[in-house]
């Protein structure tokens, strides 16, 4: 399934109900013939309900680049096209690979239920 990647602007704090995230540096990695995109970030809890502050570091990763900024968005921000990964085994190597590159984050792999915009492109 091909979907449209909307690159983040790196090092900007997004806010959230409870806290905010940031990404901090994208990444490409070589994957038998192709290349895989990934996000690395950081996430803050700070501001929940139910007290207690919590920081982790995450790691997502869209897929498979198909063409890389095909377009840019009216806010600036720079629009890759990818295919997400769909091969259970190929998942599993991609998050042991991931794992070993970034211990302790918490990895998220987009699966076929993700729709960006509602859309998939054809």
């Amino acid at each position: 399934m091909l979907v449209e990647f909307i690159h983040p602007n790196l090092g900007e704090e997004v806010s959230a109900r409870a806290g905010y995230y940031c990404a901090l540096e994208e990444h490409i990695l070589p994957y038998g013939d192709r290349e895989l995109l990934y996000i690395l970030g950081h996430a803050c809890i700070d501001n929940s309900c139910c007290g207690g502050n919590s920081n982790w570091g995450y790691v997502q990763v869209p897929g498979f680049v198909v063409r890389k900024h095909v377009r840019q968005e009216d806010s600036g921000l720079t629009v890759t096209e990818i295919e997400i990964i769909e091969d259970e085994d190929s998942r599993r190597e991609i998050r042991k690979i991931i794992m070993a590159l970034h211990p302790g984050a918490q990895i998220e792999l987009w699966g076929t239920s993700y729709r960006p915009s509602g859309e998939t492109l054809p």
